[in-house]
């Protein structure tokens, strides 16, 4: 699960290198609103992404069922890399400085949900 946690992380980062690279359509113009939008649609995607992840941990906990750890922890990575596609959007549809906002917000969002073994063990088979 780290792995994939690593590989997750580093999606952001190459996101950014990608908006480094490319560059933006010279027509574009500011448009706060749509960005004001996107911002908040990331920032929603990582807060969800929160108690979306305790409630299957919880599960898995009550269940006894690894699996569905796992399931919890890639869905919450999932949910906040929502923030990342966001700002890319926002890099190529406006001319907003500010972008790299999104990159950040998601990438702390990751570091939330950084994969720990309590959780995997306290999911596991115990007998009574």
């Amino acid at each position: 699960m780290r792995t994939l946690w690593i590989a997750m992380l580093l999606s952001i980062g190459g996101y950014f290198v990608v908006t480094v690279f490319l560059h933006r359509s010279e027509d574009l113009r500011p448009n706060g609103t749509l960005s004001l939008i996107l911002f908040g649609i990331g920032v929603l995607a990582v807060l969800i992404s929160l108690p979306l992840k305790s409630r299957s941990l919880s599960r898995a906990v009550e269940q006894q069922q690894v699996s569905l750890v796992q399931q919890g922890y890639i869905l919450a990575w999932a949910v906040t890399e929502v923030a990342a596609l966001m700002g890319l959007a926002d890099f190529f549809a406006t001319n907003d400085r500010y972008y790299y906002i999104f990159f950040l917000i998601a990438a702390l969002g990751q570091l939330l949900h950084f994969p720990r073994r309590e959780h995997v063990v306290n999911a596991s088979f115990k007998s009574s």
